[in-house]
């Protein structure tokens, strides 16, 4: 089976549509890493809603979720795989105000809010709790806790000598920072939020995001062979976007901006 990451949603805060996003995309944030043999996700947004066929024959897929705000969970409940009688959802994720990863999902999708709970389906969905590194079958996953409001877990995926590290909605910190670069260090691919310009930044700097041009020194301190920033503002059209890009290709040049449906070796 090939090693890759396929960007399903890379839009942050709240899906958005309409030609002025149809480059970049507009579903939010879901990564799928195919790596070790195993179908791995990475947050439910409404990118959840264009899982691959291969991956919809699946017995069993894992989802990891990085935090339980709303833009993250979306597309669990319209979620195709789910629809399957047979298949097995494995879920991951850490204790967030004191409640566990099955807690979290039944209350935000639970009546009055959602007329279906989030195990009211043909699928059958097993919840497990994040503490430490864990395995995914040949896949090690490592776990380090990021600067957001309630918390995020950052991930690091390895298997066969690849990896990918996930870090979105999270603040880059001169704290974090060089944890961080120890984290990531000479990863295959780092995914790394920045929302927001040097200019946005200041009057944001409280809401758990980082700006592009942060991501893109990152990956390049960390030694990441290749960076995306992701969780795009819902207000950067692609025009916005495609602006940008070149600031980040003159501080890294192995950096971008996802792409909606990109799929990138490992």
């Amino acid at each position: 089976m090939e090693n890759f990451v396929q960007i399903l949603g890379a839009r942050g805060s709240i899906p958005v549509s309409g030609p002025a996003y149809a480059r970049y995309g507009g579903a939010s944030t879901c990564f799928l890493i195919c790596l070790g043999g195993q179908y791995i996700l990475v947050d439910a947004g409404t990118g959840m809603l264009r899982l691959p066929e291969q991956v919809m024959e699946a017995p069993a897929l894992s989802l990891l979720v990085t935090h339980p705000h709303l833009d993250h969970l979306q597309g669990l409940t319209m979620c195709r795989y789910l629809m399957k009688a047979g298949a097995r959802l494995d879920v991951y994720g850490a204790t967030r105000g004191g409640m566990g990863v099955e807690a979290q999902l039944r209350r935000v999708f639970s009546p009055p809010l959602w007329p279906v709970g989030v195990t009211g389906f043909p699928a059958q969905i097993r919840f497990f709790p994040i503490a430490g590194g864990f395995s995914i079958g040949s896949v090690r996953v490592e776990v380090m806790e990021g600067v957001h409001p309630g918390g995020v877990s950052l991930f690091r995926l390895s298997a066969g000598g690849k990896s990918a590290v996930i870090a979105t909605d999270c603040t880059l910190t001169e704290d974090l920072l060089p944890k961080l670069e120890i984290f990531a260090r000479d990863c295959d691919l780092l995914l790394c939020d920045g929302q927001y310009s040097e200019a946005e930044f200041p009057s944001r700097s409280s809401f758990g995001h980082s700006t592009w041009t942060a991501a893109a020194r990152l990956g390049l301190d960390c030694g990441a062979k290749r960076t995306l920033v992701v969780h795009h503002d819902p207000n950067h059209t692609d025009e916005a976007l495609d602006a940008a890009a070149d600031e980040l290709l003159q501080r890294n040049p192995r950096c971008g901006f996802a792409v909606e449906g990109e799929r990138v070796p490992l």
